[in-house]
């Protein structure tokens, strides 16, 4: 097992025998400060996805160089690099769109505070105001349309100048900085909080001296309709289409073939449309990892309707792009999709190791390796992520199957294989598959919702805690990134460097028969 884990996994740190995965985004750009920090109290390996990596490699690895320079790093030391595959989690569709105040959000260090700005344009000539999403990891940007109301124009601005506006929730103002003049009609600005900006805003030109010639204001233009999100509790009806229309709230006639009129209710749709075949009435739907709870009442060839079960008391929000479980449902989707294969090229060349979601079996394991050879990496190391109720029936021949290849550990993906398995048996299950793995010498990695509190607000919860320390169990456990991710971690690698009291644990083999029957490898 020692030897297994090294290989795939790294060294682990100093007076530790489970290694610290951080999960990293976009935020951590250019945070060389923080990327040391992590580096110095226990971060053995980093994880993210595709779109953000580039920029946080560079970032990470010039982390990794200034510690050798302090001496506090030995020289080719580097950290291990996990990058997923998104695989074909069936997701909720897209929302119809409505116009309200645009969100621009500032990086921010681990102590809650701006590192930067968050840079934009105003631009004279834009259509309408909006959030960018940029390319190769970079940050997201913004356009803000503006129009001339008072004096001179965006010609008048001067590198440095400030422009004053009142945000559109509270009124409380926010500072916008000249940075660079790129043309008449289009100056690059920054933001060093977090906003909301409204059509019709007035921006405030700030001056030094009484030059009215140099005195402008102007007012945020038309503002980008944005996807909208429903508002649901206990006791609503919701549909979820059998095609890919827009979802919409209560009472919207937009795709409305029934003639319902103002009784219809809100409905979604969802990524994979065609998986509805196999759900029937009464059976179970969770959204958003679990958060929103619903039950098929009925069922006809445009929609599933759903009787919404939870939350109660207080509204829960349905967004576009959020996970659907169907926990009662036979749904069969293969783990690696049309765009994983495209991914793998570049995640073959960033990264140390490969995650595959949604596994279900062994084949989808083979498909995987299969895909690696015909790019040259045959030794890529691969984990499989367990987060389906298929995925742990078949873990037995997961695991013979990852005993072929030459790099392969188990991910327990706790948030999607509690909603999965139901909440209540999650522990159990847990177990098992630590149990398992131990006995093929199979190394595994604890995710999700490690020191979640600590990580997200500072405070520490006991069940957090001791929930942490069963991570001695593991190979590895992974930590969700947060504005105190760096006390979470400090935090973990204590926990995880205690006593390893809890490593050897007798097996309780019956459990497998009473939770996990192992399809194909014990009798049922």
């Amino acid at each position: 097992m020692t030897e297994r884990s090294e290989l795939l996994l790294g060294p682990v740190g100093k007076g530790r025998s489970t290694r610290i995965m951080v999960t990293l985004d976009s935020s951590d750009v250019y945070q060389n400060e923080l990327m040391q920090h992590l580096l110095e109290n226990g971060m053995d390996l980093a994880r993210n996805t595709e779109r953000e990596w580039k920029l946080i490699i560079e970032t990470l690895r010039g982390a990794e160089e200034q510690l050798v320079l302090k001496g506090k790093r030995i020289s080719g030391s580097t950290c291990t690099i996990l990058m997923d595959l998104a695989g074909p989690k069936i997701r909720t569709g897209p929302m119809e769109h409505k116009v309200r105040p645009i969100q621009i959000s500032a990086p921010k260090d681990i102590y809650g505070r701006p590192v930067r700005f968050s840079e934009g344009y105003l631009d004279s000539e834009a259509n309408q105001t909006e959030v960018l999403l940029t390319v190769d990891g970079a940050p997201s940007n913004f356009v803000i349309a503006i129009s001339k109301t008072n004096y001179g124009g965006l010609g008048s601005l001067k590198i440095g100048q400030k422009i004053i506006f009142k945000d559109a929730r509270d009124e409380r103002s926010h500072t916008i900085t000249v940075l660079e003049r790129t043309g008449p009609t289009r100056v690059r600005i920054g933001i060093e909080d977090t906003a909301f900006l409204n059509e019709g805003t007035k921006l405030e030109c700030q001056i030094d001296d009484t030059d009215q010639d140099d005195k402008c204001s102007f007012t945020v233009g038309t503002i980008k309709a944005q996807p909208i999100e429903l508002n649901v509790e206990a006791g609503n009806k919701l549909r979820l289409y059998k095609d890919t229309r827009l979802g919409h709230a209560s009472g919207s006639d937009s795709w409305d073939d029934d003639d319902d009129g103002d009784d219809a209710p809100a409905a979604i749709s969802c990524t994979h449309p065609e998986i509805l075949d196999h759900v029937r009435v009464g059976h179970r739907v969770f959204m958003d990892d679990g958060k929103i709870e619903a039950i098929v009442r009925s069922s006809n060839e445009a929609y599933l309707e759903l009787e919404i079960i939870s939350p109660k008391g207080r509204p829960g929000k349905i967004k576009s792009n959020k996970g659907i479980n169907f926990p009662d449902s036979a749904i069969r989707l293969p783990a690696l999709t049309t765009k994983d294969i495209k991914d793998l090229d570049f995640v073959s060349k960033y990264a140390d190791i490969v995650g595959l979601s949604f596994v279900h079996g062994p084949q989808d394991i083979y498909d995987l390796h299969r895909a690696l050879s015909k790019l040259g990496r045959a030794d890529f190391g691969i984990i499989a992520k367990i987060e389906t109720s298929d995925s742990v029936h078949n873990l037995g021949m997961t695991l013979i199957a990852g005993l072929e290849l030459p790099k392969f550990a188990i991910l327990i993906a706790r948030g999607d294989l509690a909603v999965e398995v139901g909440f209540e048996n999650l522990a159990y299950i847990q177990e098992d598959i630590l149990c398992l793995c131990e006995a093929a010498h199979i190394p595994v990695i604890l995710a999700t919702q490690i020191l979640e509190s600590l990580a997200e607000s500072g405070l520490r919860s006991r069940a957090e805690i001791a929930d942490a320390i069963m991570g001695q169990r593991a190979e590895c456990v992974m930590l969700n990134n947060g504005p105190h991710i760096l006390e979470a971690i400090e935090t973990l690698s204590r926990l995880l460097g205690k006593e390893e009291r809890l490593r050897h644990q007798i097996k309780k083999l019956p459990i497998f028969r009473d939770f996990t029957e192992q399809y194909d490898v014990f009798e049922g």
